[in-house]
């Protein structure tokens, strides 16, 4: 019997009609990947799937997973860890957050959190304009303080003792980046259909991509990219389970130190570019 790690990838959004989250799901086995569905999800019905889904998932999600250091000293001054944001997070408002916001970019700008500078296509979690950071990174963090930590195994955190499931921060311009495909240009303009049908051509190619859904064509995947990020993300959670090490992690890198990451998050993107 082939041993399958269920693998899922979330597009998030903060959107006030909560529509535009997209989640696919998948197997990784020795000889492929299968991609089973992706669907429109809503927060609430996110959170209740993820605190069903088998001990050994894996899930990549597209949103910060917190917020520069910087800012956290007028936003949570007392956290020492990502938790601790999260915990705060939840008992603020959305405008509480974008008043903060407002008030510390004016004096000091867009920071970016340090790990992020590993990856200049990625904006700060204090963005404002297109892509409207600030609700996806607030909503984003109340849905990790609602799944509890100590149910999931979240890096840079340390890990629990006992299995559990795997939640990532990703990002899929930064995978497509790392791994020689458009990452710019996709979404939107004359040529967004085209690269996304070579991004999906591509995924399928090398990573042994099976579309098991018969309803899931090519013109159905490409016409919307948010699907496409969902899809991306779930082929970062299949990267992780066949190998964490062709990942940047916070100990390999001289800025932040671990402890720095537990606290701002870290964005994991593969390392390497595969030809």
């Amino acid at each position: 019997m082939i041993s399958k790690t269920p693998i899922y990838g979330v597009d998030f959004s903060g959107a006030k009609t909560d529509k535009n989250t997209w989640i696919a799901s998948g197997s990784l086995s020795c000889q492929n990947i299968n991609l089973d569905s992706v669907n429109p999800i809503t927060r609430r019905d996110l959170v209740i799937l993820l605190q069903n889904i088998p001990k050994n998932s894996i899930v990549a999600l597209d949103f910060p997973f917190s917020l520069p250091i910087d800012f956290l000293r007028s936003w949570a001054p007392q956290a020492k860890t990502m938790p601790d944001v999260w915990d705060i997070t939840l008992h603020k408002s959305l405008d509480n957050f974008i008043t903060t916001r407002d008030t510390f970019v004016k004096k000091y700008g867009e920071a970016k959190r340090k790990g992020d500078s590993h990856f200049p296509e990625s904006y700060s979690c204090l963005h404002k304009s297109n892509p409207n950071m600030l609700p996806m990174t607030y909503y984003g963090m109340r849905l990790l303080a609602e799944l509890r930590e100590s149910r999931f195994n979240i890096p840079p955190l340390a890990p629990p003792t006992a299995q559990c499931p795997t939640l990532l921060e990703a990002m899929p311009g930064a995978a497509l980046r790392a791994l020689g495909l458009p990452y710019k240009g996709y979404k939107n303009g004359s040529q967004a259909i085209h690269l996304r049908k070579l991004i999906l051509q591509e995924l399928m190619a090398r990573f042994e991509l099976i579309i098991t859904d018969d309803s899931l064509t090519y013109d159905t995947i490409t016409s919307n990219h948010d699907c496409l990020d969902s899809i991306i993300a779930m082929i970062v959670s299949a990267l992780w389970a066949k190998s964490p090490g062709v990942f940047l992690h916070p100990r390999n890198s001289e800025i932040p130190t671990v402890a720095h990451a537990r606290l701002e998050g870290w964005l994991y993107a593969p390392s390497y570019i595969n030809k």
